[in-house]
């Protein structure tokens, strides 16, 4: 695989979908456009050549082929901002509140409670007292859970959590299973070796 060469973007104007070649490593992902962004329509799960003493080293979950195919890989914040192929980057919290914005708005929303429902996957969620997610716009959100040191690597239904890059403001975004809003929360310092997903936005 030549690392060297940019990454590949095959995307239908007509239908807003696309896919995304990383030819760093040979992985495609759907990506899809909602409002005026193109987002990645999968979980990222690019694993950078580690060696003992590397940055990298503890910064993501162990290689797991069937995790990482079905919900991405898990990573900390500061790798996080560090593995987008050329041409993408991890969202900003304004990226993040303008999907939510868009959906409000192509929706007639009367509010931000509503919009997790159009975000998440059909299917995988825990049933929480009627709550029907539709995926309207393909961005495909699975629940995915998160991991610190210690823990168990494993699926959770309940939640999943984002990376943003914004460090001064919300460093997380997240969608649970009892709530239809898309959530912004302020992680400490000390959260930033936590893993989370990464959904990245073109540039």
């Amino acid at each position: 695989m030549n690392t060297n060469l940019p990454p590949i973007l095959d995307f239908n104007n007509e239908t807003n979908k696309g896919t995304l070649f990383d030819t760093r490593d040979g992985q495609s992902y759907p990506v899809v456009k909602i409002g005026k962004q193109i987002w990645l329509a999968e979980n990222f799960r690019y694993l950078p050549s580690i060696e003992k003493g590397d940055p990298y080293e503890n910064s993501m979950i162990p290689d797991n082929s069937y995790l990482d195919l079905h919900y991405g890989r898990l990573y900390n914040w500061n790798t996080a901002n560090n593995i987008a192929p050329d041409g993408w980057r991890l969202p900003s919290s304004e990226d993040f509140i303008e999907l939510r914005n868009f959906i409000i708005n192509d929706n007639n929303l009367s509010g931000d409670k509503d919009v997790g429902s159009y975000l998440k996957s059909v299917n995988g969620w825990k049933p929480w007292k009627g709550i029907v997610n539709n995926d309207k716009y393909g961005f495909n959100a699975k629940p995915v859970g998160c991991y610190t040191e210690g823990t168990d690597i494993g699926i959770s239904s309940n939640l999943s959590n984002f990376w943003s890059s914004s460090i001064n403001k919300f460093y997380n975004w997240k969608l649970l299973y009892d709530i239809e809003d898309l959530a912004n929360y302020a992680c400490p310092s000390g959260f930033l070796s936590t893993m989370f997903s990464v959904r990245l936005i073109k540039n």
